[in-house]
C-alpha cells in the first residue's frame, strides 16, 4: 500500500501542476431545498451582518415575465399584496452585491401570514439564501437598514 502511495503522490501533484494558470476554482453553491408554500409575498432583505439593506430591487416574476417590482423600504421589507395564488420567481438584485433569486409558490394570499421569506445576501460570493421565518421574532435579531 505505501508503495501504491509514494508512486501515486507525485503523479497526482504534477497533474495538478499541469494546470493552465487561469484556470480558477470557482465557489460552487449548494442548492438550498425549496421554500414551503408562502401565503404573502413579503419579506426582508440583509446581509449575514445582520444589516438590512435597503433600496434592493425586488422582482415577481411568473413563467419568466416579469409582473411586479419594487425597492424595499429603509427597513430592508418588501411586499406584493397584490398577487393570486400561483407558482412565482423572486429575484433580489443590490448593485454592490450582485442577484439572487428562488422559486416560490403562494397560497391562500389573503390570509394573515405567519411566515414571511428573508432573503440573506452573501458579501463574498454567490451563495445568497431565502428562508422562511417569524416575522417578529426574526427581525427583533436584525440591525438598523442601510442603503447600498
Amino acid at each position: 500500500m505505501k508503495r501504491v502511495l509514494i508512486f501515486l503522490v507525485p503523479i497526482i501533484g504534477g497533474l495538478l501542476l499541469l494546470q493552465p494558470a487561469g484556470t480558477s476554482f470557482a465557489t460552487t453553491c449548494i442548492g438550498l431545498p425549496r421554500l414551503k408554500p408562502v401565503h404573502r409575498n413579503s419579506g426582508v432583505v440583509f446581509v449575514p451582518s445582520g444589516d438590512r439593506i435597503a433600496n434592493a430591487k425586488v422582482t415577481v416574476l411568473e413563467a419568466g415575465k416579469e409582473i411586479a417590482e419594487q425597492q424595499t423600504g429603509v427597513d430592508g421589507r418588501f411586499a406584493f399584496g397584490q398577487l393570486r395564488a400561483g407558482n412565482y420567481e423572486i429575484q433580489v438584485r443590490v448593485n454592490v452585491l450582485g442577484d439572487a433569486s428562488t422559486q416560490v409558490v403562494l397560497v391562500q394570499p389573503e390570509s394573515y401570514p405567519k411566515l414571511e421569506i428573508a432573503v440573506n445576501l452573501s458579501l463574498t460570493g454567490p451563495c445568497s439564501s431565502f428562508s422562511l421565518v417569524n416575522s417578529k421574532k426574526f427581525e427583533a435579531g436584525l440591525k438598523p437598514s442601510r442603503s447600498l
